[in-house]
């Protein structure tokens, strides 16, 4: 197949096309309704004068007793007359079209149809339009009074027109085309500078920009909206990176536990009691790989944009509810005050499971890093949605390690969420799965005051 045409010359020939064709129907409109006006002025003009010679015609005795049929009439420099007898014979004939041939045939039309318009194209004579009529006495034709008119200023007029069109439109058609060459190179150029910086970008180097000074047009908004596209790219193989580097480094750590303790165990034989020991430990290494695998699953999953799955209406005030009693004996055990506050009922469309996922992570959490104090959960339905608020007293969180919080393998304590088994994920899965709800969750703390999160739902 050969090589396409570029977008270049298709829009300019395109406008080229499109050009042409308006050039020419209004051409041959132009064409035709000048000839018709042409034509019909003359066609008037000639019925006119035919009428007019015929009022002049007059009927004398000769000295045979015939009647030989005269007119007095003077036709325009333009126009020839003549008086024709009832067998077509020429009495009297005035002008440049007075030896014309009488066609009988015409003469024949034209007493039938009380007057005849016909084309004289006889090649002794120059073309012309010529009126004939009759004068009629009692059925009787008494004689034909013919004025005719050259089609040559006519003629001319239209050939001239042709001819300024058969000039214009070519020399139109070339200074379209290169100004449309021109207007289609400037509108593409900017285009071509967009596909020669992309070319230079790379997996590699996605912190590169267009960064090209565009007007805010089209080209200006396709260029921007370009660079937005590489930041959120560049941002998302950041973060595919550091979570592969992340994700290993945590694979490796429960894997190179359990690695140390069957080659400390198998070193040499132990008693029955350093076994149970060593197979306890790997055991918990092996619920904690088999967490951090399930979370890992849960987030890929989130990231290839699987849906929540067939939403149901969801109770959240009665789901917390129940989340709290599941928790309740974790806090009691340190002393907690757990509670809980819900104005009315506020229902959603979601997932049960995966919401109750959400709030049993965020309210643990809240009991693990709260050592005293109080843990207050409150529903909040609105109109169109549903608030939920997570407070504790804890110790709360810096301020610069907030906008981090819901980032995978991110710990704002990193020695003491693995003291207390927390690989860095559960807020992480947490915000994906308020997202994938059409949701919100936030979180605002202050040091020695405790911390906040805000969970946001639609409601049905």
């Amino acid at each position: 197949m050969g090589r396409r045409l570029s977008i270049r010359s298709r829009l300019t020939l395109w406008h080229l096309g499109l050009l042409a064709l308006t050039l020419i129907g209004f051409s041959v409109a132009l064409y035709v309704a000048l000839s018709e006006q042409l034509y019909r002025s003359l066609d008037q003009r000639l019925a006119l004068a035919s009428l007019t010679a015929l009022g002049t015609v007059r009927l004398e005795d000769d000295d045979s007793d015939n009647e030989n049929p005269t007119f007095r009439y003077s036709p325009p420099e333009d126009m020839s007359a003549r008086l024709l007898g009832p067998d077509g014979r020429i009495l009297q004939a005035l002008g440049l079209l007075s030896n014309a041939p009488v066609d009988p045939a015409i003469l024949d039309q034209a007493r039938t149809a009380n007057g005849l318009l016909y084309t004289i194209d006889q090649g002794s004579v120059p073309r012309a339009r010529a009126y004939v009529r009759p004068r009629l006495h009692d059925g009787r034709v008494e004689a034909y009074v013919e004025v005719a008119e050259p089609l040559t200023v006519t003629e001319s007029a239209l050939s001239g027109l042709a001819l300024i069109v058969l000039i214009a439109v070519p020399i139109t058609l070339a200074v379209a085309g290169f100004g449309g060459w021109f207007i289609a190179d400037r509108a593409l150029r900017p285009i071509d500078a967009i596909t020669r910086q992309a070319q230079r970008i790379s997996e590699q180097d996605l912190h590169h920009r267009l960064d090209l000074n565009l007007p805010d047009d089209e080209v200006g908004r396709l260029a921007r909206t370009f660079d937005a596209m590489l930041s959120r790219l560049d941002a998302a193989f950041q973060r595919q990176r550091q979570f592969t580097a992340d994700a290993s480094h945590e694979l490796r750590t429960p894997l190179t536990v359990m690695k140390t303790n069957l080659g400390v165990t198998l070193n040499r034989p132990r008693s029955a009691k350093q076994y149970e020991t060593a197979l306890s430990q790997i055991d918990g290494e092996v619920d904690r790989l088999t967490r951090l695998t399930n979370d890992l699953l849960l987030l890929a999953r989130s990231d290839a944009g699987q849906s929540i799955g067939q939403p149901r209406p969801v109770d959240l005030a009665a789901l917390v509810d129940d989340v709290i009693t599941e928790l309740r004996p974790l806090a009691e055990a340190k002393a907690l005050t757990l509670t809980c506050a819900a104005e009315a009922t506020a229902t959603v469309q979601g997932n049960a499971d995966q919401l109750h996922r959400v709030f049993f992570n965020l309210i643990e959490n809240a009991i693990k890093y709260t050592p005293e104090g109080t843990i207050t959960t409150r529903v909040h339905p609105q109109s169109d949605r549903a608030r939920v608020t997570i407070e504790d007293t804890g110790p709360g969180i810096a301020a610069e390690h907030l906008p981090h919080v819901f980032e995978r393998f991110y710990r704002v304590d990193a020695a003491r969420s693995r003291e207390q088994g927390g690989s860095g994920l559960g807020l992480a899965i947490a915000h994906s799965i308020i997202t994938a709800h059409h949701g919100t969750l936030e979180v605002t703390s202050e040091l020695g005051r405790g911390t906040t999160f805000t969970i946001t739902l639609p409601v049905v």
